[in-house]
């Protein structure tokens, strides 16, 4: 607001005195007088203060407006002297006196107002003194202070109004920050309903896939369990219909392979049953106690189960004398053994040679291995493997496809890992690992 006063006052000033210059001069050159450069020179000196004032303006508005209204005062004063002095009519420059009084105080304020009055005064005392008697001089004194009243005026106006928004602008800033608060706290609340949404689609999503995984593991097992127990169950029916007709006519021999032949498919129904009651509790534990494991008790119990197999394949099979300790849950090693050296058996080559093993894979985990010569395994057929409900070779292996799956669960339950290696026509290398008993204890401990 000031500063555009004074922006405004400095270009009138600089206008006023440039038109007085150029009326001086054509007034003077029509009439072919002399001019008068006395009255010229401080006219230009006021024209270039105000212009270069209006250039100060951007700097400091107190600093150029004190220079500007203190040259005009010495140029005012010596112009008002002349035109006393020869008798000419001075009254335009008192009231440019009392202009400046007023113009100085509303753009810097009373005080400089009440200086340049007091200023003035003495100007119109010694003149007036001087040249046309002290009392002549009494009115525009008194004037020149009286001009200064409406600058204190605006001032306390200027005063009372920036109080006044100041005290508006602390009242929007109390309402901004609590509406700021406000706001931060219901972006807290939405970022947690967000954070706690997305934490639940992810648990959704989890559970989805679970569920999808278990729906699809329950259709093939539904297809593999029937077709696998369909065949023996086929093979007992129509052996039992033939012997209740027929048992009369057939003798000894034949009638104990006929039962034979009914407790074979008997027991390969009890052991697909077995797998997948297996399979199912696996799925179901959380929590198991697992200890230190005797492992040559482990596998000698496996081939023992397997004693049937091995007597009809007769493989060569080779076992080291000794095993390193390891952490597990025996049963579930046992089945793990099982279902490795069957397959192994099974797709081992015309003389299936299955050799066991272990290697020590540092301080944490140990790995345990079964060979065979089979034919080996091609990448495809390795990355189906410890899939449910999968079969390699659907004619040279019999199998319900339960066996490297059950693995997998088993192993993954007790913090170990599954894998084959395995190239075409250089046989196969099941491994699966297990914790040393230290890790074992490590893990427990910081549980």
């Amino acid at each position: 607001m000031r500063r555009e006063t004074a922006r405004w006052t400095l270009r009138i000033y600089a206008g006023m005195t440039i038109f007085g210059i150029i009326l001086h001069i054509v007034r003077n050159v029509t009439r072919q007088h002399d001019l008068n450069w006395l009255y010229i020179t401080p006219m230009i000196l006021i024209a270039v203060v105000a212009v270069t004032s209006l250039w100060r303006l951007k700097h400091s508005l107190s600093q150029a407006m004190f220079i500007f209204a203190w040259v005009v005062f010495v140029c005012l004063s010596i112009l008002l002297i002349h035109e006393i002095v020869h008798k000419q009519d001075y009254r335009t420059f008192m009231l440019l006196f009392h202009a400046g009084v007023l113009t100085l105080g509303l753009v810097l304020g009373f005080k400089a107002a009440l200086y340049y009055a007091t200023a003035s005064a003495v100007v119109f005392s010694i003149v007036g003194f001087l040249y046309l008697g002290f009392f002549n001089m009494i009115l525009p004194i008194v004037l020149a202070y009286a001009v200064a009243i409406p600058a204190r005026i605006v001032e306390l106006m200027i005063a009372q109004s920036t109080e006044e928004l100041m005290q508006i602008n602390q009242n929007l800033e109390e309402v901004v920050a609590v509406r700021t608060g406000e706001l931060a706290e219901s972006n807290r609340q939405l970022q947690a309903k967000i954070l706690e949404r997305m934490q639940a689609e992810v648990v959704l999503q989890r559970r989805t896939y679970e569920l999808e995984s278990r729906n699809e593991e329950l259709n093939a097992y539904a297809h593999t369990v029937a077709h696998d127990i369909k065949a023996p169950l086929a093979t007992i029916i129509g052996f039992s219909e033939l012997l209740e007709k027929h048992h009369k006519q057939y003798p000894e021999d034949k009638l104990s392979y006929y039962l034979g032949v009914l407790a074979r498919n008997g027991r390969k129904i009890t052991n697909i049953v077995d797998e997948l009651l297996l399979f199912a509790s696996v799925r179901e534990v959380d929590k198991l106690e697992v200890e230190s494991l005797n492992m040559t008790e482990v596998v000698n119990e496996a081939l023992h189960r397997l004693s049937d197999l091995v007597a009809n394949a007769q493989p060569e099979i080779i076992v080291p004398d000794t095993w390193p300790a390891a952490v597990g849950y025996g049963p579930w090693i046992e089945e793990v053994w099982t279902n490795y050296i069957s397959n192994a058996i099974k797709y081992g080559g015309a003389s299936p040679r299955v050799e066991l093993g272990a290697t020590s894979m540092g301080n944490s985990h140990i790995q345990f291995w079964v060979r065979d010569n089979g034919r080996g395994l091609t990448p495809e057929e390795q990355a189906r493997l410890f899939t449910p409900f999968t079969r390699l070779n659907q004619i040279s292996a019999r199998g319900h496809g339960l066996g490297l799956s059950i693995v997998r669960r088993i192993v993954e339950k007790l913090d170990g890992q599954v894998g084959v290696e395995s190239e075409v026509g250089e046989g196969s290398t099941f491994f699966f690992t297990l914790p040393c008993p230290q890790t074992a204890s490590a893990t427990s401990s910081t549980a």
